[in-house]
């Protein structure tokens, strides 16, 4: 009888330990998204109406979110995001730059770590790695895995037709072609092409983009736009 008590008190215990694992872990999952909505409705507001202070609160937000629960992979990335967005406030004064690209690249792999299927995260890497490096093979690499997993996501060829544009003074030969293949598949969705006006002017390259755009059938629609006239003309 007192070996059937044991059993069933050793039985109770197991299950209070389990329980009690279970709760702390969703309290903690629980904490975390609120810090991490926290951080994503400080995003949320128009980019140029963000301010420094709101973009530091932001990166705290996510910096607690992440260390509560460090496998949810869109987690990295907004972390990576919030610190490439206040670089670019920042720009100016800030002396650390190579070290903040260095810091949003490893995050952005801690997110692929976890889900390596979402192409904006490796469209995301390859652009900072970009910063770092220019074209480099490496950042080849990142390109054709955001491909591979987002072959006609816009996003995707926003981000590849960005990377030739801040490079093209130093861009190889097959980045060139790259970038050709990428505008040409990113025209197909149109009115949403001309962000890529906002692209190139993003890094000072629209006199590269409307000279590129000046040629070929595909193009003869932009041509005519009103957003051509205004960037182009």
């Amino acid at each position: 009888m007192s070996n059937l008590n044991t059993n069933r008190l050793t039985q109770i215990a197991i299950l209070t330990v389990i329980t009690l694992v279970i709760g702390y872990h969703s309290l903690q999952s629980m904490r975390a998204n609120t810090w991490y909505f926290n951080a994503l409705n400080i995003l949320k507001q128009p980019e140029n109406t963000i301010t420094l202070e709101e973009l530091e609160l932001a990166d705290k937000a996510i910096t607690y979110a992440t260390s509560q629960d460090p496998s949810q992979p869109h987690y990295w990335q907004l972390s990576a995001y919030i610190k490439i967005h206040n670089l670019a406030v920042t720009s100016e004064q800030n002396k650390n730059k190579l070290m903040v690209y260095q810091q949003a690249e490893k995050d952005l792999l801690k997110s692929l770590e976890v889900r390596q299927t979402w192409s904006e995260t490796w469209i995301a890497l390859a652009q900072v790695v970009s910063y770092q490096e220019g074209p480099t093979e490496r950042v080849y690499e990142y390109i054709q895995q955001a491909k591979k997993f987002g072959p006609y996501k816009l996003d995707v060829q926003l981000g590849i037709i960005q990377i030739a544009l801040m490079n093209w003074q130093q861009l190889p030969p097959k980045y060139k072609a790259l970038y050709v293949a990428e505008l040409n598949l990113a025209v197909k969705y149109g009115y949403k092409f001309y962000q890529v006006f906002d692209v190139a002017k993003q890094v000072d390259a629209l006199p590269i983009l409307c000279l590129s755009l000046k040629f070929g059938a595909n193009f003869e629609a932009v041509r005519t736009s009103w957003m051509f006239k205004k960037h182009c003309n």
